[in-house]
């Protein structure tokens, strides 16, 4: 393998911007702003994978070819959901030839939610890139985008898949939709590959709001989420997990999480109201 520059990644507090200044109306973590991902380069590819070995080679020859195009490493965090087919064995060799590469494994299924959370207590940069394994994206395109389109103010960026041929449009328009009209997201394709500020993140209850919301989540507490449209291609081996039966529990999230919000949540949000105004607050006063 050809060697590539690796990268320091700064803690949360290193690549934050020094001044306080930022856009009224939008939050910030801390009153100040983070540097964004083209800069700070503190970004962590994760990518959930459940019985993807024929995947796998070609997904880490991806990652590796974009990591050379950019002219630096990322750390990339591969979590094992409890495959039972030869994924262990084929990432054990993967994990000696990538330097880059971690790997954690579940011994049982706890589905995305849970490998989100798995994430959030293993990651400490202050991006988290949230890629596939069935490679319907492919990381040599679609991480340059959302690092590109996550500019100064931007908390989070989403794929929005283009030319879309894997049969779960219907389900995925409704599904954005209704969070649009509930929770003001302006973007089409919420439950897809994201750029996302760690520390927004982890401050939420992913095991109540679920994996699928979690941008509609952070585009009602005022956030700034967009996205940038990136380029849908055929799973390149394997079959896709989704079935009628993740319609139902999609339907069943959707209604914890707008009980969720109605309750917790609005407190969560009187209090990021009542920080932000303090702040605003302090910003006159320093400035007067």
């Amino acid at each position: 393998m050809q060697n590539i520059q690796t990268n320091i990644h700064p803690t949360l507090s290193q690549s934050r911007l020094l001044n306080k200044s930022g856009v009224i109306g939008e939050k910030t973590s801390n009153f100040s702003l983070l540097l964004p991902p083209s800069q700070s380069r503190s970004i962590t590819v994760v990518i959930p994978a459940l019985n993807e070995e024929g995947n796998l080679k070609k997904l880490l020859l991806n990652l590796e070819e974009t990591f050379q195009n950019l002219g630096f490493t990322l750390p990339v965090l591969l979590i094992d959901d409890g495959s039972t087919d030869s994924s262990p064995e084929i990432l054990a060799d993967l994990r000696q030839e990538y330097d880059f590469l971690k790997v954690i494994r579940h011994p049982q299924r706890r589905g995305v939610t849970g490998v989100w959370k798995t994430a959030l207590e293993h990651v400490k940069t202050d991006w988290v890139f949230w890629g596939q394994a069935d490679l319907e994206s492919d990381p040599r395109t679609d991480l340059p985008l959302l690092v590109e389109a996550c500019v100064p103010g931007v908390d989070g960026v989403a794929g929005w898949r283009q030319k879309r041929g894997d049969g779960k449009i219907f389900a995925s328009k409704f599904a954005n939709l209704s969070c649009r009209l509930l929770f003001g997201l302006k973007i089409h394709d919420m439950n897809w590959i994201k750029l996302v500020r760690r520390d927004l993140l982890s401050s939420l209850p992913v095991e109540k709001i679920t994996h699928r919301y979690l941008l509609a989540v952070l585009a009602a507490q005022k956030y700034r989420i967009t996205e940038v449209a990136t380029p849908w291609h055929p799973r390149y081996s394997g079959k896709s997990k989704f079935g009628k039966r993740r319609l139902l529990t999609s339907a069943i999230d959707f209604v914890k999480l707008w009980w969720w919000f109605q309750t917790e949540g609005c407190l969560i949000n009187r209090r990021s109201e009542e920080q932000m105004n303090l702040a605003t607050s302090y910003d006159v006063g320093v400035i007067r």
